[in-house]
């Protein structure tokens, strides 16, 4: 029988662990997260390789390398840990009790300009390419936090981002744009000839921060075979700060699988409040996520989702339909 694969489509937490094994400590994986996949049932976790701005540019290609370094250093020390470059080696490592972790770009800054660096990082385990975090770089311009963007922010894809999207498509890696801004949104599904994703994205319309997705996206996004996964970050989830809850998350499913079926929904929780490295700056206080951890996401949304949604649904949107995804753009 074959495993059943829950998976969280985003979660920055290479930046804890580089962070903690700078300080001497080691096993983080299996100490500071292993507890709440397993509480969770969560057996697949895409990691994100995500540069803080105050390395951006010159080191971030330097931080990219140590997360990804740390990464295989602390996997060496645990036995429940298995890095990814295929759904068949996510399955297996999930039929064996371990946890699937699958890399991600989540933006080019590591990059600069240098296609062939892509190939590198291919070459490192990265399956996935968010080619935008909410900045500019060479590839393109990342969607604005603010509710009025800087019309500065508006650009499409740079010719090094329309380059780039090709040679991702064709090493067969995930394209994700989340993060990225509607210009380049539009750009990229008119180019992209395969299924793509955004990895934790919630919906325009019911919430209105620009780092949703409006219909018009989502209708691109359903279009193409992609996957959109919820966000757990609560203004994303609710404009008012006492709406936040999870309820208020599973509206946005509900949204996404009344419009499009449940074959385009997933979970990308990007939960922050739970790591250390993002307590300064990046989270900001009543910004907080619906759920402090993935027990909490657990007990709160992914038994809700089991709830709410027949068997089949609840498998689809819990892991399967970025699994389903993942075959056919990584292979087998």
């Amino acid at each position: 029988m074959k495993t059943k694969i829950v998976l969280d489509a985003h979660f920055d937490m290479l930046l804890d662990v580089l962070s903690l094994r700078r300080r001497g400590e080691h096993a983080v994986l299996e100490r500071r997260f292993l507890p709440g996949f397993r509480s969770a049932g969560i057996n697949a976790v895409v990691c994100s390789v995500f540069i803080l701005d105050e390395l951006v540019p010159e080191g971030a290609l330097r931080n990219a390398l140590d997360q990804i370094s740390a990464l295989y250093a602390d996997i060496e020390e645990s036995g429940s840990f298995r890095l990814c470059r295929s759904v068949s080696e996510c399955r297996a490592a999930a039929a064996d009790g371990r946890v699937a972790l699958f890399l991600s770009l989540e933006g080019a800054e590591p990059l600069g300009r240098d296609i062939f660096l892509l190939r590198v990082f291919y070459e490192l385990g990265v399956r996935l390419l968010g080619l935008a975090w909410s900045r500019r770089n060479y590839a393109c311009d990342g969607i604005s936090f603010e509710a009025e963007a800087p019309a500065s922010s508006a650009g499409s894809l740079t010719g090094f981002g329309r380059e780039l999207a090709a040679e991702a498509c064709r090493l067969g890696m995930v394209i994700d744009v989340s993060h990225l801004n509607d210009a380049g949104f539009r750009e990229i599904a008119h180019i992209v000839k395969v299924p793509f994703i955004a990895s934790h994205s919630n919906c325009r319309t019911l919430t209105s921060s620009p780092r949703n997705l409006a219909d018009w996206q989502l209708d691109f996004l359903a279009a193409a075979g992609g996957v959109t996964g919820m966000n757990a970050c609560g203004p994303f989830a609710a404009a008012e700060r006492s709406a936040r809850t999870p309820e208020a998350l599973l509206t946005h499913l509900d949204y996404v699988v009344s419009r499009y079926g449940t074959e385009h929904a997933g979970m990308g929780l990007d939960l922050c409040s739970c790591l250390e490295s993002l307590k300064s700056g990046y989270v900001q206080e009543g910004d907080t996520d619906i759920f402090r951890d993935h027990t909490d996401a657990g007990e709160r949304f992914i038994r809700a989702v089991r709830e709410r949604y027949k068997e089949d649904e609840a498998d689809a949107i819990l892991g399967e339909n970025f699994l389903r995804l993942f075959e056919r753009v990584m292979g087998s």
